[in-house]
């Protein structure tokens, strides 16, 4: 028994691992949101381009998320006695943002410019996998070190430290 035990604990660590990893990447894939927004109808059925909603991306670091007043505008007549856009009224009137919750949050020490990317004709799929295709969204790639890296590698685009840490 005693030579299995590293063995053992090896195997016992390894699943440990992969149950975190399940834990923090897999489950929290689509996390629930105060509004059940549908990209697929957005995005898909309707092709609506990220940019008229995620207004900021085109010129600035972070993509932005669409104000109350934004989803108001088109809102106020369209599917308007839906329960879900009912929700969204509700926020208008009570003069509060949605709290959406993020899906994809880097961590504070990386710089990352949407604009950037954009300029360099990066697709916005490229990161977030076929979000015209997902009812909700949910992680498509693990942005980690790793895949960025990989990423900027094959388009020749820089990987010292300073391009993407502050």
């Amino acid at each position: 028994m005693k030579r299995f035990l590293p063995l053992i604990v090896i195997l016992v660590l390894i699943a440990l691992a992969g149950g975190g990893y399940f834990l923090l990447f897999v489950a929290n894939q689509a996390p629930e949101q105060p509004i059940a927004f549908s990209h697929q109808l957005h995005a898909g059925t309707n092709q609506i381009d990220c940019a008229f909603c995620h207004r900021y991306a085109r010129r600035s670091t972070v993509a932005g998320m669409p104000s109350v007043e934004s989803c108001k505008g088109c809102h106020i007549i369209i599917a308007a006695q839906r329960p879900e856009v009912q929700k969204l009224m509700s926020f208008w009137n009570q003069q509060k943002p949605i709290p959406w919750v993020k899906v994809y949050d880097l961590p504070d020490h990386v710089y990352f410019s949407h604009k950037r990317h954009l300029l360099a004709d990066i697709e916005c799929r490229t990161c977030h996998g076929d979000v015209a295709g997902m009812d909700q969204v949910r992680l498509a790639v693990d942005l980690k070190m790793g895949w960025c890296l990989n990423c900027h590698r094959q388009r020749e685009a820089g990987t010292d430290c300073w391009t993407c840490h502050n």
